[in-house]
C-alpha cells in the first residue's frame, strides 16, 4: 500500500503538469462549414480525478458516432479497478471496486434566442436541460446528457458491517466540459464536471471485521436489493487527439451547414407562410361564416315559427275533420236506422194492406156469383129489359147522351149491376182470385157501352 501511493501521485502529476509546456488557448470556432473528422479526431481519453483521490485507478475512452462536426452523439466505455490492495493487517475500512460502464451521450450548446426560429421552453422540466436561453454566458462550454449501464463488483465496509457482491446499475447522467489547453501538435485537454445517478440491483453477502483473528467473518449470504445510487461524481480530464478541439465539435448543424440552413429556413418560411395564409383564410372564412350563420339562424327561426304555426293549423284542421267525420258517421248511422225503421213500417203497412185486400176480394166473389145468376134471366143483347115501373124523372134526368170517345162522365156501373153487354158468367167459370184487386167504384168498365136514349126511354 505504501509503495504504490507515491507512484500513483507521481503519475497523476506528470499527466497534469507535462503538457503545460506546450499549451495554447482554445478559441471558439465560428466557421460555417461542414468538416469531416478523421478517426483520431473522433477519439478521446478521459479519467476521473475523484476516483484517483479515492485511490481507484480509472480510465475511459469515447468515440463520436458520426464523422462530422455537427455530430452530437457519442459512445464511451469507462473502467475502474481497485481490488485487494496488499496490507500488513486487515483494515477496518474497505473500499474495493471493479466496474465496467457503457455510456451514450448527447452533446449540446446554449442557443441564444436571436429570432432564428428558436422558441423558448415553457415548462420547468424543459428548462432544466433545454439549450435555449436569452443569452449565453459561457459560449465555449459544451453540455451533455446521457444514459449509462454498469456492471459492478464491490466490497465495501465503511462501518461495523461490510457488504460484498455484484451489482447491475442503470441510470442517467448530466455534465459539462470546458476547454483548457490546446497543444502545439493539435491535441487538446478539457476539464469535465459530471454526475451520474440511477438504480442498482445488487446481490451481496454481509461480513464484519474481527480484529482479534484479523479476518472478515461472513454473517449472511445471498441477499438481494434494489436501491437508488449515485454511481459517479466526476471532476476529470479529457484528452482529445487530432487537430480538432471540442470548440469545433458538437456544433448545431444549422450553424455549420449552409445547405441545411437554407433548407430549414425554406421549410420554416413555408410553414410560416402557410400559417399566415391559413390565418387569413380562417379570418375570411370566420367573417363569412358569421354572416352566413347569423342569416341562417334568422331564417331557421322564422321557418321554425312558420312550421309550428302550420302544424297548429294542420292539427286544428285535423281535429275539425275528425269531428265532422264523427258527426257524419252519427248522421249516417241515424239515417240508416231511420231507413230501416221506415222500411219495417212500410213492410208492415204493405202486409196489412195485403191482408185487407184479401178480405175485400172475398166479398166481390159472392156478388159476382149473384150477378151471374141474374144475367141468365136477363133478355138478350139489344132487347130492353122489361120494367114494371116507368122510369122516374131522376132516372130520366140521369140518362145523358154519352160523349164520343170519353168515359169520364159515364157513370160507373155498380158492382151489383152487371153490364148489358157483359156475358153472363158461366156456372163453370172459376171464381175470381182473391189476390186480384177489387175494381174501384170510380173506374168504368172498358167493355161496357154507354146506354142510348132509346134504351133509357125503354
Amino acid at each position: 500500500m505504501e509503495n504504490s501511493r507515491p507512484f500513483r501521485y507521481i503519475w497523476l502529476c506528470v499527466l497534469l503538469i507535462l503538457p503545460i509546456t506546450m499549451v495554447r488557448a482554445q478559441v471558439m470556432d465560428t466557421g460555417h462549414q461542414v468538416d469531416t473528422l478523421s478517426t483520431a479526431e473522433r477519439l478521446s481519453v478521459r479519467s476521473n480525478a475523484v476516483d484517483w483521490l479515492l485511490l481507484v485507478p480509472n480510465i475511459g475512452i469515447e468515440y463520436d458516432i458520426f464523422p462530422t462536426n455537427h455530430n452530437r452523439w457519442s459512445v464511451g466505455l469507462n473502467l475502474r479497478y481497485n481490488w485487494q490492495s496488499s496490507h500488513t493487517y486487515k483494515p477496518g475500512l474497505v473500499y474495493n471496486v471493479a466496474e465496467a460502464r457503457l455510456e451514450v451521450r448527447n452533446y449540446y450548446r446554449i442557443r441564444v434566442l436571436d429570432g432564428r426560429f428558436i422558441e423558448p421552453k415553457k415548462h420547468i422540466w424543459e428548462r432544466v436541460v433545454s439549450p435555449r436561453r436569452a443569452e449565453s454566458k459561457h459560449p465555449t462550454t459544451t453540455f451533455y446528457r446521457g444514459a449509462f449501464v454498469a456492471f459492478n463488483n464491490y466490497s465495501l465496509k465503511l462501518g461495523s458491517e461490510g457488504k460484498q457482491g455484484n451489482a447491475i446499475i442503470g441510470g442517467v447522467m448530466w455534465g459539462m466540459i470546458k476547454p483548457m489547453y490546446q497543444f502545439s501538435n493539435g491535441n487538446s485537454l478539457d476539464l469535465e464536471f459530471a454526475a451520474s445517478a440511477g438504480v442498482a440491483y445488487a446481490k451481496y453477502d454481509t461480513y464484519t471485521h474481527d480484529r482479534l483473528d484479523d479476518c472478515y467473518p461472513i454473517t449472511a449470504t445471498g441477499k438481494t436489493t434494489i436501491m437508488p445510487v449515485i454511481n459517479e461524481l466526476r471532476v476529470g480530464f479529457v484528452y482529445r487527439f487530432g487537430s480538432y478541439p471540442i470548440t469545433k465539435k458538437y456544433r448545431w448543424r444549422y450553424d455549420v451547414d449552409m445547405d441545411y440552413q437554407e433548407r430549414m429556413d425554406s421549410i420554416v418560411l413555408a410553414e410560416r407562410n402557410a400559417a399566415a395564409a391559413q390565418h387569413i383564410s380562417d379570418s375570411i372564412y370566420e367573417s363569412i361564416s358569421k354572416v352566413f350563420w347569423d342569416r341562417y339562424n334568422q331564417l331557421a327561426k322564422k321557418n321554425k315559427e312558420r312550421a309550428e304555426k302550420q302544424e297548429a293549423l294542420d292539427k286544428k284542421a285535423a281535429e275539425a275533420k275528425k269531428a265532422a267525420d264523427k258527426k257524419a258517421a252519427e248522421e249516417r248511422k241515424a239515417a240508416e236506422k231511420k231507413a230501416a225503421a221506415d222500411k219495417k213500417a212500410a213492410e208492415k203497412a204493405a202486409a196489412e194492406e195485403e191482408k185487407a185486400k184479401k178480405k175485400k176480394g172475398a166479398a166481390p166473389a159472392e156478388g159476382a156469383a149473384a150477378e151471374g145468376a141474374a144475367a141468365e134471366s136477363a133478355p138478350a143483347e139489344g132487347t130492353p129489359a122489361p120494367s114494371d115501373a116507368p122510369a122516374t124523372a131522376e132516372e130520366q134526368g140521369s140518362a145523358q147522351p154519352a160523349v164520343s170517345g170519353s168515359s169520364a162522365d159515364a157513370p160507373a156501373p155498380s158492382a151489383d149491376t152487371p153490364s148489358a153487354d157483359a156475358p153472363a158468367p158461366s156456372a163453370d167459370a172459376p171464381a175470381p182470385s182473391s189476390d186480384a184487386p177489387a175494381p174501384s167504384a170510380d173506374t168504368p168498365a172498358a167493355d161496357t157501352p154507354d146506354p142510348t136514349e132509346e134504351e133509357t126511354a125503354q
